[in-house]
């Protein structure tokens, strides 16, 4: 079984862009693992209501998922291509572990040939649609927006998180996960998107769902006795086990990534939040969950979406009117 097609897409996707007049949108891709399958359902609902989008940005699974729609996935592809990858003997196909792991667990470049499976040698500034892809030079300590220069290095460069997968060196720079320092990058969309509005779509805690203890990534319910002997096993041999070093690193990251989400998304013109329920980063076995509630937050939010394309001032509405969908700035 493959995770992405054979032949390489061509820049041209074929979708019109907006007509002119009509403001023209952004959409941000948040960070957030598996659970950014979630902007999937998101991307098949504005096609299914004929809402264009001028440009796009990522961080991590964002640019991923942005990454392949620019190059010409519909929505309902990138569904099929989850399918394909939700078996967790197939992910372990694309692990290339460095030993000893002094870098990160994980070279990544494994996951990298499969995408370029489907990208071949495109590049970011050939795509019909604007693509962001946000990164960080882990040595200048600089949030970068990559531009220009071979998609597959730039999601790749994106992806690289810190502790799991080693730093990725591209156009010269050292790179690491954009979700580290932009997890919703509405920012690189208002410098360099030439858009009027943005949409935001953050699967990342929100302030109330950490206050309500809804924002755990792991299965709360209560384990069996052969769960707890396997849990125990696995603390013991696996370094990425719940409340062993990576883990406890990655927490440590989320959390900043929580508030720096709470910061970007005010900045959006509107943000949503599709359902967030307990889910390992790495668990694609729930692609189908992750898309259904991408669809269903931006079938909730339609009207408010469609109203982002009439010229004029937008209507104001309090950020905090609904906690679990969006809320315009």
């Amino acid at each position: 079984m493959r995770i992405f097609r054979d032949a390489p897409r061509r820049a041209g996707t074929g979708r019109p862009l907006g007509e002119s007049g009509t403001p023209k949108l952004g959409l941000a891709l948040s960070s957030g693992g598996a659970r950014g399958l979630a902007h999937v359902g998101v991307l098949q609902v504005l096609e299914e209501n004929g809402i264009e989008i001028h440009a796009i940005s990522g961080a991590s699974m964002g640019s991923y998922v942005a990454a392949l729609w620019a190059a010409g996935f519909s929505g309902h592809e990138l569904e099929e291509l989850a399918g394909e990858m939700h078996e967790r003997k197939q992910l372990w196909k694309l692990a290339d572990p460095i030993i000893p792991p002094m870098k990160g667990l994980f070279r990544g470049l494994k996951g990298k040939a499969h995408l370029e499976r489907s990208l071949g040698e495109l590049r970011i500034e050939n795509l019909e649609r604007r693509l962001l892809i946000v990164s960080v030079d882990i040595d200048t300590k600089e949030r970068i927006v990559l531009r220009k220069g071979r998609l597959s290095d730039a999601v790749h460069a994106s992806c690289a998180m810190p502790g799991i997968i080693a730093p990725v060196h591209f156009e010269g720079r050292r790179c690491v996960d954009g979700g580290v320092v932009d997890p919703v990058p509405v920012g690189a969309l208002q410098k360099f998107g030439k858009v009027d509005r943005i949409i935001a779509v953050s699967v990342l805690p929100s302030f109330d769902e950490v206050d309500e203890g809804r924002s755990d990534d792991y299965d709360t319910l209560p384990p069996s006795r052969s769960r707890r002997f396997l849990s125990f096993l696995n603390r013991r041999l696996n370094v990425m086990a719940p409340g062993n070093v990576v883990d406890t690193f990655r927490q440590s990251i989320r959390a900043a990534q929580i508030r720096m989400a709470h910061d970007s998304v005010k900045r959006a013109d509107l943000c949503l939040r599709p359902e967030y329920f307990p889910a390992a980063w790495h668990d694609y076995t729930n692609f189908d969950r992750f898309i259904q509630s991408g669809r269903e937050v931006a079938l909730e939010h339609l009207d408010e979406i469609r109203a982002l394309l009439k010229p004029g001032p937008l209507p104001h509405v309090k950020p905090n009117d609904n906690l679990v969908g969006g809320c315009v700035a």
